[in-house]
């Protein structure tokens, strides 16, 4: 059941930089965020292209489906002081939307400078008077990439902020892939039960979630409304004893660093490697790292959603299925709907956020992950994907092979549109 308290976090897991330098999109100077001075040890080498990004001193909590996200949102939310910084690609006007509605307006009443940034296309569905609702309750609200007939731009058009971060009083941050939605909501309590993980996290590392935030808003934010970067403060007292990187990608720079950085820990793997993603349409770079994974030895195990809310883009995932079955890449395909965005690679490394294998998060979205350096987390996010998997079913090559010549002609027509859907 959806509650509004959280269980307390626990000291697993840590937070990461944006290592991005430079002003703000307000002009204001933007304090760098504090780097770790440790050595980087054996198992950051090998999962981490660049350890210097890592960040000391945080603690990590996966959170796990609506059930475990929903109600530790809503406690922090509830606990907030200072200020509210939520990032949500889908908001929509149904129970638990509204649920939490009225929680940031409570929060803005007693005093908390809330601020919500949502993406226009992604809250479609969503009644412009909903969000008005809360504008006129004291939230401070912007759409971003508002489509505008009489000023039509097809950047703002396909240019998407598909982020989802919640960050309270720059004390604890979530990012993952959750959205505020009836799909998420258990299907006990008459939901979709989707599938999905978010992180936690605690420490230093959340000044440079917020700062993600921030770089932005600021950008769009009218001037009452901005947050001067340098007023996020990155002396936080530390919270445990995890590393970790925040990794974002930005409108017109660093296009590629989370796909790089999930190639890199693709392609160091030794032992074993999950990944659970739903919309995967990998590039060519990414699908030969996971068969040459695959041929070297390393248990590859890929969690997919057996049907996903995007027919085409089911069709495209299955035109690299057979060249992955025939490395020895193993797949599972799940009744539930898998919408989490996780990978983890031997006993150390986690990546969860918003990023999909796909073409739009690639080049088009702004994303966001936490890669994270822990054995714990690596655990119970390892523990998580085998139990899904378990829930699933294996998909072998010979059963693949036996799909109709109709249906191969699908997918191959599919693929070809990747860079398009």
């Amino acid at each position: 059941m959806i509650t509004g308290s959280g269980s307390p976090p626990s000291s697993a897991s840590a937070d990461n930089s944006t290592g991005a330098a430079g002003g703000s999109a307000s002009g204001e100077p933007v304090a760098p965020a504090p780097r770790s001075l440790t050595v980087p040890n054996t198992l950051e080498l090998q999962a981490v292209e660049d350890p210097r990004a890592l960040l000391s001193g945080n603690a990590v909590r996966l959170l796990r489906n609506g059930t475990e996200v929903f109600p530790a949102w809503l406690a922090a939310i509830a606990a907030a002081r200072v200020r509210i910084s939520l990032e949500m690609y889908i908001f929509s006007d149904d129970a638990i939307g509204r649920r939490f509605a009225e929680a940031l307006v409570a929060a803005a009443r007693r005093g908390v400078a809330v601020r919500l940034l949502y993406d226009y296309a992604g809250c479609r569905d969503t009644p412009a008077a909903f969000f008005r609702e809360m504008r006129e309750r004291g939230v401070h609200v912007i759409a971003y990439h508002k489509y505008r007939l009489w000023r039509p731009r097809l950047w703002t058009l396909i240019r998407r902020n598909h982020r989802k971060t919640l960050i309270c009083d720059g004390e604890v941050a979530f990012a993952g892939g959750l959205n505020i939605s009836n799909e998420w909501v258990p299907a006990a309590e008459g939901g979709g039960g989707w599938h999905d993980a978010v992180l936690e996290v605690r420490g230093p590392a959340v000044a440079a979630m917020e700062e993600v935030f921030l770089r932005t808003w600021n950008r769009r934010a009218r001037k009452r409304a901005r947050l001067r970067l340098e007023e996020l403060g990155h002396d936080r007292p530390q919270a445990g004893e995890v590393r970790l990187a925040v990794i974002r990608n930005s409108e017109l720079r660093e296009r590629f660093a989370i796909r790089r950085a999930a190639v890199y820990a693709i392609r160091e793997s030794t032992r074993r490697l999950y990944l659970a993603n739903p919309y995967f349409v990998p590039d060519r770079g990414v699908l030969q790292a996971l068969q040459q994974a695959a041929m070297r030895g390393v248990d590859v195990r890929l969690l997919l959603p057996l049907h996903s809310d995007s027919r085409i883009l089911d069709l495209a995932a299955r035109a690299v299925f057979e060249r992955l079955l025939a490395a020895g890449v193993r797949i599972w395909r799940s009744r539930a709907v898998i919408h989490t965005k996780a990978l983890a690679v031997d006993d150390g490394f986690v990546s969860i956020g918003s990023y999909n294998f796909d073409h739009r998060s690639l080049a088009y979205n702004l994303e966001m992950v936490i890669n994270v350096v822990d054995r714990r987390t690596a655990e119970d996010v390892t523990a998580m994907l085998a139990g899904d998997m378990a829930e699933a079913e294996e998909l072998t090559r010979e059963r693949f092979e036996r799909r109709s010549p109709f249906d191969r002609l699908l997918e191959r027509l599919a693929y070809s549109l990747r860079k398009w859907l």
